[in-house]
C-alpha cells in the first residue's frame, strides 16, 4: 500500500488543505478516499497520513457547513484515533495540542445549534476516543455528558440519538465499578424539561432500546442498563419511565386515527423497566440465537482470494490517473471504491472490535446478573416482577430454572 499512499497522498493534501478552492464534491471524495487507506493501515502509514492531512482534517470538522464533508471528516478522525491510538498524541511534538485538537472536533460535532446531519457520525468518533485514549477522556467525562444530553434534546435523526445513547452506555462501563458516581454526575448535570438529565437520559433510554440495532450495541447498551440496576440507587426508583403499551379495542387503527388519538403508555418504575428490558433480551436472544457465534467457511474463503489480489488492486488504482494528473471526483469515487472492496464490508463491526465488551456472550451476562439480582434482593427482584408481562416473567423464570 505504500506505492499507493505515496502517489495519493499529494493529491490529495493539497485538495484538503484549500477546500474552498476545490469544486463541489472533490473535498468529500477526498476525505473518504483518505480515511479508506487509513483503514486497517499499519501505523507508520497512518502517522504519514497524519503529518499531511490530520490539521486539515480537523479543520473541515470546525469549519465547514457542507454535511458531507462534515460526516467524512469525521469517520476520518475516528480512523486517525483507531489507527494511531495514544501514539497520535505524540506525533506532533505537543500531546496536548493534539488533544485540543480532537476535542474541539467533537465539541464542534455536539454543538446543538448545528444541524443535526452534520454530526451523524459523532458517535462512532467519540467512541474510538473513549476507547484508545481513556485517560485523557476520564478528564472530561462532566462535559462530556452535558454536552451530549444537550445534543440528544435538539438532535430530529434519530439514527444519532441512538448513537449518543451508545456514548452514554460506554461512560457507564467506563464508571464500572464505581456506577453510583456517574450517576451522580446525570443527576448534577440539568436538562430541559426535567428534573435531571438521569429522568430525560433514561425516559429516552428506555424508550429507545427496543429499537437499538448490532450485536456489539445491544450488548453496550443492555449489559450497561444492568449495570445501573445493581447500584439499586434509590433515585432510580423515583423515575417513571414509558411502559407497556395500552391496548385499545377500537378496531382497525387508520393514519387519521392514529394523528388524533396516538398511542397511550403505561408509565413504570426505571428499575422495573429496565428488569423488563432485560427480560424481553432473553426472549429475543431464544428466538433469534443473537449470542451464537456461528462461522462462515465462505467468508474465510473470500477473504484468502481478496489477500491474493492485493496486486490487482492496486495496479487498478495506479491505472486511474497518472502521477502528475489532477484528480477529478470521478477518480477519487473510483479509488475509494476500489479500496472499499478490498476492506471488510461491515466497517464499523472492525473499529469496534477492540473494545473488551465485544467479547460479552450476552445471554449468559443477563443470566448470571439475575441470578444475583435473586440472589442478593429477593424482595425487590418479587416487587419489580410485578411490573412486568406473563411472558416476561416467564422468560426471567427460565433463566432462573437452568
Amino acid at each position: 500500500m505504500w506505492p499507493l499512499v505515496s502517489r495519493i497522498l499529494p493529491s490529495i493534501g493539497p485538495i484538503l488543505e484549500k477546500p474552498q478552492q476545490q469544486p463541489i464534491g472533490l473535498v468529500a471524495g477526498s476525505l473518504d478516499l483518505l480515511t479508506m487507506l487509513l483503514k486497517n493501515a499499519p501505523v507508520d502509514m497512518v502517522k504519514a497520513l497524519f503529518d499531511v492531512c490530520f490539521d486539515p482534517v480537523v479543520q473541515l470538522v470546525l469549519q465547514s457547513d457542507d454535511h458531507s464533508e462534515m460526516q467524512n471528516a469525521t469517520e476520518c478522525l475516528a480512523a486517525f484515533v483507531l489507527g494511531g491510538k495514544e501514539e497520535l498524541l505524540a506525533w506532533r511534538g505537543d500531546s496536548g495540542l493534539t488533544m485540543k485538537s480532537l476535542l474541539n472536533a467533537a465539541s464542534r460535532l455536539l454543538d446543538p445549534n448545528l444541524e443535526s446531519s452534520g454530526s451523524l457520525f459523532v458517535g462512532t468518533y467519540i467512541l474510538q476516543l473513549i476507547l484508545h485514549l481513556p485517560s485523557q477522556m476520564a478528564q472530561h467525562i462532566q462535559e462530556l455528558v452535558a454536552v451530549l444530553v444537550r445534543r440528544m434534546q435538539s438532535c430530529q435523526i434519530p439514527a444519532l440519538k441512538s448513537s449518543l445513547l451508545l456514548i452514554l452506555a460506554r461512560l457507564v462501563h467506563l464508571s464500572a465499578p464505581h456506577v453510583e458516581q456517574f450517576i451522580d454526575l446525570l443527576i448534577s448535570v440539568p436538562a430541559e424539561g426535567y428534573e435531571n438529565s438521569l429522568a430525560y437520559v433514561m425516559s429516552e433510554w428506555t424508550k429507545h432500546q427496543g429499537e437499538i440495532q448490532g450485536v456489539y450495541k445491544i450488548k453496550v447498551t443492555m449489559t450497561a442498563l444492568a449495570l445501573l440496576l445493581s447500584s439499586r440507587r434509590a433515585e432510580l426508583a423515583n423515575i417513571y419511565v414509558q411502559g407497556h403499551l395500552i391496548k385499545t379495542t377500537a378496531g382497525i387503527v387508520t393514519r387519521s386515527k392514529a394523528k388524533f388519538a396516538p398511542d397511550q403508555w403505561t408509565l413504570m418504575p426505571l428499575p422495573a423497566k429496565i428488569l423488563a428490558l432485560l427480560a424481553d433480551m432473553v426472549i429475543e436472544i431464544q428466538e433469534q440465537h443473537l449470542d451464537e457465534d456461528v462461522e462462515d467457511d465462505e467468508d474465510g474463503d473470500w477473504e484468502i482470494v481478496q489477500d491474493g489480489d492485493t496486486s490487482s488492486r492496486e495496479d487498478a488504482l495506479f491505472s486511474m490517473r497518472s502521477q502528475n494528473s489532477r484528480p477529478t471526483i470521478e477518480h477519487l469515487d473510483a479509488m475509494a471504491k476500489v479500496l472499499n472492496e478490498s476492506q471488510d464490508d461491515d466497517y464499523e463491526d472492525d473499529i469496534l472490535k477492540y473494545d473488551p465488551i465485544n467479547k460479552i456472550h450476552l445471554a449468559r451476562y443477563i443470566a448470571d446478573f439475575l441470578e444475583r439480582f435473586v440472589h442478593t434482593d429477593r424482595t425487590l427482584f418479587d416487587l419489580l416482577c410485578q411490573n412486568l408481562t406473563l411472558a416476561q416473567q416467564n422468560a426471567i423464570q427460565t433463566i432462573l430454572k437452568r
